[in-house]
């Protein structure tokens, strides 16, 4: 019996030894990888036409001196971006960045683009379950800009509320808050001339209905800037009478998004 159960613990003893090994080897072995293996940016519509996108990376097990090499596979035309591929890693650091630039002229607003980068090196290990970062990047649409949650000031109730507008078309976004009483599903639309004018309007005696039911006749004109506020003056009309209801400023001031 005290055979046996010597023979058992030897066996136990051996494995331990083993595991540890495993695990020493890797820990005092300096290993490079992606933060995460995915990265999701989206470009401002007034964004210069040179944009960077930071990647972060990071050094485990150690610091290192050495160099690591990182290629890019995408759809992307060649003069459309460019990217620091060897990266030399300073001693004492565990977190570096490997920047791409992109020329935002060269890319279709709204449409998604992926690149794909992968860290190589010669020098240290490098982690096969982050060695890949794959970036979807998409630069916003105009309409796309003036999308999204704004305050709203509101002149004749001296009031502030929250609104959330969202896209229809190429020129044109609903507002699914209006007066801060819609009836659950009415909206009032927005139309943006995209010109020198930078005008706005509201269809000339759009129905639009209350939170109690009540119906009214809705128009307004305004301007946008191009931070992405606007202002519109509006008129609202008793639906059956026709008379005036209330008329007033609504500045729109975009929140962070």
């Amino acid at each position: 019996m005290k055979i046996r159960i010597l023979f058992i613990v030897t066996i136990l003893a051996l494995f331990a030894c083993k595991k540890n090994e495993y695990l020493d080897a890797s820990i005092d072995k300096p290993t490079v990888e992606f933060s995460s293996t995915e990265l999701t940016e989206t470009i401002s519509f007034i964004s210069n036409d040179n944009y960077d996108i930071a990647v972060p990376i990071q050094i485990f097990g150690g610091t290192t001196d050495k160099t690591i090499f990182v290629s890019a596979k995408t759809a992307l035309p060649n003069d459309a971006y460019s990217l620091n591929s060897t990266l030399s890693l300073t001693k004492g650091q565990s977190i570096d960045t490997i920047h791409i630039s992109l020329n935002t002229s060269k890319i279709q607003k709204g449409k998604p683009y992926n690149i794909t980068l992968t860290i190589t090196s010669n020098d240290i290990a490098v982690s096969e379950n982050y060695k890949t970062c794959d970036i979807i990047l998409t630069q916003q649409t105009f309409m796309d800009f003036f999308t999204g949650k704004y305050s709203c000031y509101e002149s004749a109730t001296n009031s502030t509320y929250e609104v959330d507008f969202e896209k229809i078309d190429a020129n044109s976004i609903k507002n699914n808050n209006f007066w801060d009483f819609p009836l659950p599903g009415q909206y009032v639309t927005y139309i943006f001339a995209q010109d020198e004018t930078f005008a706005i309007s509201i269809p000339e005696d759009s129905e639009w209905t209350d939170n109690l039911g009540n119906k009214y006749l809705v128009s307004g004109s305004g301007t946008y800037d191009l931070q992405g506020n606007f202002t519109v003056n509006y008129v609202m009309k008793n639906a059956s009478t026709g008379t005036t209801y209330q008329t007033g400023t609504h500045t729109f001031k975009k929140k962070a998004q």
